[in-house]
């Protein structure tokens, strides 16, 4: 595990923005472009604004959501309109680049072009970085735990959850699997709740099933834990 912890403080969004922009652009360099998985919620909405601002060379990037909630998407929920109004309000990623799932099919339809959607823009390398937040629960995107065992195995790219802690009860979005094959992960921990449950996890001996973000922490690859 090559774990790097920093502590923002007040500077949470500018800090995070400069971590994820310095990420990106090391990418770009390696192999002329960087795939991009974004999660949703209110943590990241500022810092996505702030980096779609920075000076990146936005056309080698291409961009997928880790989870969404199944609404439309001009809905005050949606992650993928929470992404166009911050990121895309001034990155100037090609539509082409950009992989959301389409809420407007039945959700068993949207699973399915969502999970063929990924396999095309992933058909030559894995994504590069994925953002990731956790719950008070201690999920990590829409894996809210106890995990199924079809959510910790290889049976799909694609799930569908459900939880009764937010106002939108069904979620789609990336397994256990696939959100750890990212070449590198930076956790957004803001608030002293959230930071309470990140220790929490880290010194219980419950494993993934409760924890997933202990699947991503297990790994070799990069991983940033940045708190505010």
């Amino acid at each position: 595990m090559h774990l790097e912890g920093i502590h923002a403080g007040s500077d949470f969004t500018q800090k995070s923005a400069e971590t994820i922009a310095a990420i990106v652009t090391r990418c770009i360099a390696e192999r002329s472009q960087c795939i991009l998985g974004l999660s949703g919620g209110t943590t990241p909405e500022p810092i996505y604004t702030l980096l779609g601002k920075m000076p990146i060379d936005w056309n080698k990037i291409s961009i997928f959501l880790v989870d969404e909630r199944y609404v439309p998407a001009d809905h005050a929920e949606s992650n993928q309109g929470m992404v166009r109004e911050s990121l895309l309000k001034h990155a100037t990623i090609p539509e082409a680049q950009i992989c959301f799932p389409d809420t407007s099919l039945p959700i068993d339809e949207c699973m399915a072009q969502y999970t063929a959607d990924l396999k095309t823009q992933w058909d030559t390398h894995l994504p590069d970085l994925m953002i990731l937040g956790m719950g008070p629960d201690g999920h990590i995107a829409s894996l809210f735990p106890p995990l199924a065992e079809e959510l910790m195995n290889d049976t799909r790219l694609i799930a569908h959850t459900t939880t009764n802690q937010f106002a939108v009860h069904d979620r789609i979005g990336l397994t256990l699997n696939p959100i750890a094959a990212a070449g590198s992960h930076v956790f957004l921990i803001k608030g002293e709740e959230k930071r309470r449950v990140w220790e929490e996890m880290l010194a219980s001996t419950e494993d993934e099933k409760q924890w997933p973000a202990k699947r991503i922490l297990s790994q070799h690859e990069p991983v940033t834990v940045i708190m505010g």
